[in-house]
């Protein structure tokens, strides 16, 4: 499994840096089980999954094969999906929840 880290989960990391060995704790547990400890998204970030950190703290990545698999890679259209293999993880963001999504 390959795993990139998208800028914004790195900025995160960084913010959140407190928490960096919960973070890298979940990353790896991630990148050995997305699908089963991931909630698949919906709206939005249809694609993606998020995975709870702690109680209100998330991760959202995109798991390549599933996006595929699930017809949502022209969804995500992310830009490098053609030269990207089924077996990568993207990294995408992390923080409490509503920050991750963006609600205010």
């Amino acid at each position: 499994m390959r795993a990139i880290f998208e800028k914004e989960f790195l900025k995160g990391v960084k913010k959140h840096s407190g928490i960096k060995k919960q973070i890298e704790k979940k990353v790896s547990q991630v990148m050995d089980h997305p699908v089963e400890l991931g909630e698949p998204l919906k709206g939005n970030f249809r694609g993606f999954y998020s995975c709870p950190i702690k109680r209100n703290f998330i991760i959202i990545y995109l798991y390549c094969a599933a996006c595929r698999k699930k017809g949502d890679a022209e969804f995500v259209s992310c830009s490098d999906c053609s030269a990207t293999s089924d077996e990568t993880i993207k990294f995408v963001l992390l923080g409490p929840h509503d920050e991750a999504y963006n609600i205010k």
